[in-house]
């Protein structure tokens, strides 16, 4: 296409290339190109975006308006990046038989980033390479800016693929704060459990992973007083008590065996590996390694 064309929705929604940023300002406009992009070099009906953009209230003007949204976005990329109309058509959004699609393999898009590294990191763990998959998995959480599409308002077709896309999120970080403590460097992630329990209060995966890590620092009463916290939030604000796996950590914790913190004198080694695949298991909180 001769332009490099950026594109961000792991955060702000941003159109760009390195001088200029060709992001509709329309909310409509924006609710559009959010949608193509999320189901991005896939064919999104003309029925997903009407619903997208009216839900079950579409004017009779819908059809006319939407292919205006297109023209416009078409228009914007058009003059602010110095293509042909015919290439932005023909190559980048381009109409469909019952709808449109918006091909990005060309672009650097930080969406299509984010799924490669992620599978990156479950392939290097498939392979029993722990330390390939942490730095994979963190390269992809380092890509995101914020929640998905934050200043982007949202329909229920783009609410469903927001929460599908933050799911996955969720699912890579865990997978990568797991790993980091089976091969023993839980103090890396201390301070990033800090502030994720406080920020999800109620996640009994993220509670039980800050947990574990402060008990391997030699921190066990902060890891149970972490559960204690927990507990009284849950029957203060929901009625309810932690799951029974989650209680079987902290009776795992409590138990005889407090083992030294690493540090001066002790080093990971796979005793320690398996020890810590050992609790999560028994407690039922681990994620599971990706099948071969």
């Amino acid at each position: 296409m001769g332009v490099q064309i950026g594109i961000d929705v792991l955060g702000s929604l941003s159109l760009h290339t390195d001088e200029v940023q060709a992001t509709p300002t329309a909310p409509k406009e924006r609710k559009v190109l959010a949608l193509l992009l999320m189901n991005h070099s896939q064919v999104v009906p003309v029925s997903q975006l009407v619903e997208e953009l009216w839900h079950d209230s579409p004017p009779r003007t819908a059809l006319t308006a939407l292919q205006t949204y297109i023209r416009n976005i078409r228009r914007s990329i058009a003059l602010k990046m110095s293509l042909p109309s015919a290439k932005v058509s023909g190559d980048l959004l381009r109409t469909r038989s019952q709808g449109y699609v918006f091909h990005t393999e060309a672009c650097t898009f930080d969406l299509a980033e984010f799924r490669r590294l992620a599978e990156a990191g479950r392939a290097a763990l498939r392979t029993g390479d722990q330390v390939g998959a942490v730095r994979q998995l963190q390269l992809a959480d380092d890509l995101w800016q914020g929640s998905a599409l934050v200043d982007v308002e949202q329909g229920l077709p783009l609410q469903a693929e927001v929460s599908r896309l933050e799911q996955a999120r969720r699912t890579a970080r865990g997978l990568r704060i797991e790993t980091v403590l089976r091969i023993g460097r839980h103090e890396e992630v201390l301070g990033e459990l800090a502030g994720l329990v406080l920020q999800q209060p109620f996640d009994e995966h993220l509670h039980a992973y800050y947990m574990l890590a402060l008990q391997r620092s030699g921190r066990r009463p902060h890891a149970l007083e972490t559960f204690d916290r927990l507990r009284r939030s849950m029957a203060d604000e929901l009625g309810l008590e932690p799951s029974p796996d989650l209680r079987r950590l902290q009776q795992e914790i409590l138990g005889p065996t407090d083992p030294a913190p690493y540090g001066a004198g002790r080093t990971t080694g796979p005793a320690d590996t398996r020890e810590v695949h050992a609790l999560l298991q028994r407690t039922r909180l681990g994620a599971p390694v990706p099948a071969l």
